[in-house]
């Protein structure tokens, strides 16, 4: 599959993960309550930290591995049947773990029920494999597959969620389409791969363990303040406070989905173009997707700052007025992870630099212990937010220096200037638009329009070189050819 179509149907992809939670989050908040919904929150975040250790850098590793044999089919069927043998054998020895952890940890035995569910949403997780299948370039089976699990979970979720006491059947849902996700899996599995006896009885499990021993390292750092932010929340806090900040991250992290969605998308590529030697394609890649990346982060973030309070109370009722605080100051997220799965999971990793990678992850781990320790407990779900802001930066700045110690891109800092100038006339129309529009849709309505036209003017007509510019241009004359 061509790289166009591969961030297309990425892309697509992406848009759905934002569009289906913006139907099904809000009526869940309504329903549920920000103390149902911190709870499943908490669960999912303690499901997805263990599906992080039992992956042990697997997302990041099998992607980079199958784009390099992805073409010989026998050498495909016995690396994937290796690392899936890992990942198997870890999640079994955590489903164990995790299940006693139920009855040692008091926060989970109060809510034993939803995390019995739990555990089993868990250990299908192992089932999901989402780094094969982009490592394959399969980008439109992947779409396709989510579009029908998604599909079905808004079906189910108005179906099975009804009171607040039905929050446990959200986990028992999340089991039940686990199941069918590693039905169609394996059904499509079988026409990429042939597993004989000859390839089972030669496996070797021993030359993976290095190399996923630091990418293990770098993934457990980070997951310390990108998915551990919520579990310590719910520990050092309460279930409140944790719906709260769930629902302001959550609605950054669908954002920052759609825009790593261009990233994912082209890093196999970008992984053959590196090891093939064609090192200024390389480059000009890179330059394409920070232009691309940057352009539209500033725009979301400015528009969430501005608006949080009608966003907050358009999407989940002025009940969650405590997440409004959080959504503004998580906001700049948006650009800081962007820039950071550019310089972190797409240059550095593609240089197989995971020494650096590791040494950025464990400087975000420093600061998030320290900040979560000294702000959390005094200022709940505000400390938690401004805590994974600046962890973030960190982490950003780390991958920033260790990129231009070790690669010169060149003409980033340059256009990082001109997209950033375009953020002032976004600022003076939105303050307008608020001043002078009185109703919360109305003015969320206006400020986005606005912002989207000036989006387009600075991008066709007042900057000079704009690789939107250049997009156009091209679909222009494909169509006229």
């Amino acid at each position: 599959m061509s790289v166009k179509k591969s961030i297309f149907y990425n892309v697509l992809l992406a848009i759905s993960q934002v569009f289906f939670p913006l139907i099904t989050f809000p009526y869940l908040a309504r329903t549920l309550g920000p103390e149902h919904v911190g709870a499943l929150n908490f669960a999912e975040s303690m499901a997805k930290y263990f599906v992080m250790l039992a992956a042990l850098g697997i997302p990041i590793y099998g992607v980079r591995e199958i784009a390099k044999v992805n073409n010989d089919k026998p050498a495909l069927t016995k690396l994937f049947t290796e690392i899936f043998a890992i990942n198997l054998i870890c999640t079994i020895g955590l489903s164990v773990f995790f299940t006693a952890a139920i009855f040692l940890v008091p926060q989970l035995y109060d809510q034993k029920e939803l995390f019995y569910w739990t555990v089993l949403y868990f250990m299908l997780q192992v089932f999901y494999l989402e780094w094969f299948f982009n490592g394959m370039n399969q980008f439109k089976f992947i779409a396709i597959r989510q579009f029908i699990i998604r599909f079905f979970f808004i079906v189910f979720v108005f179906l099975l969620i009804r009171t607040k006491v039905d929050y446990i059947n959200y986990m028992m849902m999340q089991v039940g389409l686990n199941v069918l996700l590693a039905v169609i899996n394996f059904n499509n599995l079988r026409k990429l791969i042939t597993i004989d006896r000859y390839i089972l009885s030669n496996l070797n499990l021993r030359r993976h363990l290095k190399p996923l021993f630091y990418l293990f390292l770098t993934i457990f750092s980070i997951s310390i303040y990108f998915s551990l932010d919520t579990i310590l929340l719910g520990f050092l806090a309460n279930n409140e406070s944790v719906g709260y900040y769930s629902t302001a991250l959550k609605l950054n992290k669908l954002i920052i989905a759609v825009f790593s969605a261009v990233t994912v998308a082209i890093f196999p590529s970008m992984i053959s173009l590196y090891h093939n030697g064609h090192v200024e394609k390389f480059k000009e890649m890179i330059r394409q997707v920070f232009f691309v990346l940057v352009s539209l982060s500033i725009p979301a973030i400015l528009v969430l700052v501005f608006c949080a309070k009608e966003i907050v109370h358009l999407l989940f009722s002025q009940s969650f007025d405590r997440a409004i605080l959080p959504l503004q100051l998580t906001a700049p997220l948006i650009l800081i992870v962007s820039l950071s799965s550019i310089f972190g999971f797409q240059v550095l990793s593609a240089l197989s630099k995971d020494r650096q990678i590791l040494y950025s992850a464990l400087i975000g781990m420093f600061v998030s212990i320290v900040l979560s320790v000294l702000l959390v407990p005094h200022y709940k779900e505000v400390g938690e937010a401004i805590t994974i802001l600046f962890t973030e930066l960190s982490v950003c700045l780390a991958f920033i220096y260790f990129t231009i110690k070790n690669f010169k891109v060149g003409g980033l800092r340059k256009m990082f200037l001109k997209l950033f100038i375009s953020a002032i006339p976004y600022t003076l129309f939105i303050i307008i638009f608020k001043n002078i529009v009185n109703n919360d849709v109305t003015r969320l309505l206006s400020v986005t329009i606005v912002s989207l036209v000036w989006f387009c003017i600075y991008h066709l007509f007042v900057l000079k070189e704009s690789y939107f510019k250049t997009y156009l241009d091209d679909f222009i004359e494909k169509k006229s050819a």
